[in-house]
């Protein structure tokens, strides 16, 4: 019985150990917080949750099953987030406030070091082409280092008009660890698979989740001409464009069209405050993949803003149509359509007039 128990102690301990060696742990004191609910959530598919912490006066403690290095953003009630990198059996320490410097320091884990080192080189820079070659020197010589991967992203990739060139260049400064990583990779293919845009082609189904969390796909648009407009809350061109939109929505109330927003963003509560700003309030969807998200990627959209009209039958009938040239050609189609609706009534007239 005693050799027994020892046998189930020894497990239990094996069993504390491996779970602890798992464990993710972030400790922070952020100082002053205008309510005491923070956000933490993936940069990648890695992580796919949205957890929430409460904090205490700023202080607060995190726990997460992580499997391997895995980058996360932490958003403060002030819009101000973080990125950190996560670890199985790493610990973590965030110190600063938020609240009055928007400034944390970020503490543990060689990939969190070389972070905060990017930072430190940056913080005086306020020009975008300067910030640019920071990181473009930074991905070089820090080839093995998962941080490159977030520079790439939010330097290179996530922008308005992003320079391929550019981004196949750097991929290839990166090690094969690097290169294999699910973004990497999905990146790679989308630059390989670019083609442009072509009229009478059929968009495939496609399936992004809209502000309310519900499903969006290609089955509940049926016998609609569609407009897919592409926009971001970063770039202020395609937002007036989408502001454009407002009265070609009012103006089309009664026809069969709609509109379906789909952003590039990759921070919801900057997407939904430019929503409620812009007053845009027909569908609007983001899976807040930036330029991977996976229409982008299949529609091959390369810059912003971007919008396609699409026919019943989800065939594309312009491409990057605006103002006047926009009106003119849904004016075009839906006057189409017009005979046709009326020849579907005739046998029910005919019928009606037989009875009488």
């Amino acid at each position: 019985m005693r050799r027994l128990f020892s046998i189930l102690m020894v497990l239990l301990c094996l069993c504390s150990c491996k779970d602890k060696a798992s464990v993710f742990v972030l400790e922070g004191n952020v100082g002053r917080l205008t309510h005491d609910t923070i956000y933490i959530y993936g940069a990648d598919a890695l992580y796919e949750h949205i957890d929430t912490i409460v904090a205490a006066d700023g202080i607060f403690r995190y726990t997460a099953e992580i499997d391997t290095v895995t980058p996360l953003w932490v958003l403060f009630p002030n819009n101000h987030r973080e990125m950190l990198f996560a670890d199985k059996g790493l610990e973590v320490t965030m110190q600063g406030d938020t609240a009055s410097t928007g400034h944390v320091r970020i503490v543990g884990g060689e990939q969190n070091a070389l972070l905060q080192e990017f930072h430190l080189q940056t913080d005086s820079i306020n020009d975008t082409k300067a910030l640019a070659a920071v990181a473009d020197s930074f991905i070089r010589a820090n080839p093995y280092s998962e941080v490159s991967i977030h520079l790439l992203r939010e330097y290179f990739v996530n922008l308005p008009h992003p320079d391929q060139t550019k981004i196949k260049t750097l991929i290839g400064t990166m090690s094969g660890n690097l290169q294999d990583n699910n973004y990497i990779q999905q990146l790679q293919r989308m630059l390989n698979a670019r083609k442009p845009l072509v009229k009478n082609s059929v968009v495939t189904n496609y399936n992004v989740r809209d502000s309310e969390g519900e499903n969006v796909s290609t089955a509940d648009y049926r016998d609609t001409y569609l407009l897919i407009t592409f926009w971001a809350s970063w770039d202020e061109e395609s937002r007036e464009r989408q502001r454009e939109l407002i009265a070609v929505k009012e103006k089309y109330a009664e026809h069969n069209f709609d509109i379906l927003s789909i952003s590039l963003d990759t921070n919801r509560e900057k997407w939904l405050q430019a929503i409620h700003e812009d007053s845009t309030t027909w569908r609007q969807a983001c899976d807040f993949d930036g330029w991977s998200t996976g229409i982008v990627e299949r529609m091959q959209i390369e810059q912003l803003p971007a919008n396609v009209l699409l026919n019943p039958s989800r065939r594309i009938q312009a491409i990057d149509l605006y103002g006047e040239a926009l009106d003119k050609k849904i004016d075009e189609l839906t006057e189409i359509r017009k005979p046709e609706d009326k020849a579907k009534k005739t046998p029910t007239n005919i019928r009606a007039l037989k009875k009488k």
